[in-house]
């Protein structure tokens, strides 16, 4: 009885000690396994560079000078004689009313005028000879002044007429349309200078300043135009919470527009000799940031410090050395000691 229990027990030591065997095999077959494994990912060698922090804030433009054309009277449009785009003088008809209509008084403001006009006329001929007296002949051409004053004046309400030179750059209207009076027909502004009107934080005021430089960019724009801030307001809108500023932009290359919703860069540093680093690089462990550094094809953990956020990168206070290889896409799939194929490096 007794050796048949030191038997069992002896297989009993054999089957646990195989067992752990087998454990420690597994396990350091997967460590091994990985360890071995090869990622591919995209890298980027560090550098210093002059970079800048800057304010993003967005706005509409506007002609440096801009007028908009509104219907004085309820009328059908009977012409459309411009196009947007383009380069209008000041003083040229843009759109025609229908000078028929029965709100214009047109025709019988005309017919007045020219019956004041020809009186006149005939008047002018019968004074210089005598035949009439200088009071006759200053009754005619006062006739003739107040026809045609009211003439023009009737004329000005169904030929819409720009105050300004510069491009057309909105128009509302078609022929045959019918308007009412108030509504917007058109506008026209100067482009060689833009305005733009945009709000900032509170906790920015004290860094956008009146003479600063700004930036504009946009998305459909290739090119950037610079300016300078011409206003700050003192208080804050009350509905947005904001401070009004107005900038004024040399728009030396004619592309931005009037209308056009742009971007507005102001710098508030300027950052001399720093390391910037794609955010999308920076990963978060154990409240840990950190990027992995490859040396010799093997990817490291290198805790970092950050700085300030520069439009899509972020300043490395410490932990990267200017020449440090850092992994930029891929990193999710690493550990430390991992083996890494570089398969594009910036």
């Amino acid at each position: 009885m007794n050796r048949m229990s030191t038997t069992s027990r002896n297989l009993g030591y054999m089957l646990t000690l195989l067992t752990a065997m087998t454990l420690f095999s597994c396990r350091g077959q997967e460590k091994s396994s990985a360890t071995a494994r090869v990622v591919a990912v995209k890298a980027m060698v560090v550098k210093a560079s002059d970079r800048e922090m800057t304010y993003t804030y967005t706005g509409s433009l506007e002609g440096e000078k801009q007028a908009i054309l509104y219907s004085k009277l309820s009328e059908s449009v009977d012409d459309v004689l411009v196009r947007e785009g383009q380069q209008v003088a000041a003083d040229q008809v843009l759109i025609s009313l229908d000078k028929t209509g029965p709100s214009t008084g047109y025709s019988s403001a005309r017919s007045v005028f020219l019956n004041a006009e020809k009186n006149y006329k005939k008047m002018e001929s019968l004074f210089k000879e005598g035949a009439i007296s200088e009071s006759q002949f200053d009754g005619s051409r006062t006739e003739y002044e107040v026809s045609k004053a009211n003439f023009d004046a009737v004329e000005r309400l169904v030929d819409i007429r720009t105050p300004i030179a510069g491009v057309v750059t909105s128009v509302k209207v078609s022929a045959g349309d019918f308007v009412a009076a108030g509504q917007q027909l058109a506008t026209v502004a100067t482009t060689g200078h833009l305005r733009i009107k945009f709000g900032i934080n509170p906790e920015d005021i004290g860094f956008v300043t009146k003479g600063a430089t700004v930036r504009i960019t946009s998305d459909v724009v290739p090119d950037t135009a610079t300016g300078t801030v011409l206003s700050v307001a003192t208080s804050a809108d009350p509905t947005t919470r904001t401070f009004q500023v107005e900038a004024l932009i040399d728009n030396v290359s004619g592309l931005f527009k009037p209308g056009m919703f742009v971007n507005v860069l102001i710098t508030r540093e300027k950052l001399a000799g720093v390391i910037a680093i794609p955010r999308a690089a920076v990963l978060t462990l154990d409240n840990q940031q950190l990027v992995y550094v490859v040396t010799n094809g093997v990817a490291h953990k290198r805790p970092i410090t950050l700085g300030s956020d520069l439009d899509g990168t972020v300043v490395a206070g410490s932990g990267l050395a200017v020449g440090d290889t850092i992994v930029t896409l891929g990193q999710n799939y690493l550990d430390e000691g991992f083996k890494v194929n570089v398969t594009a490096l910036n």
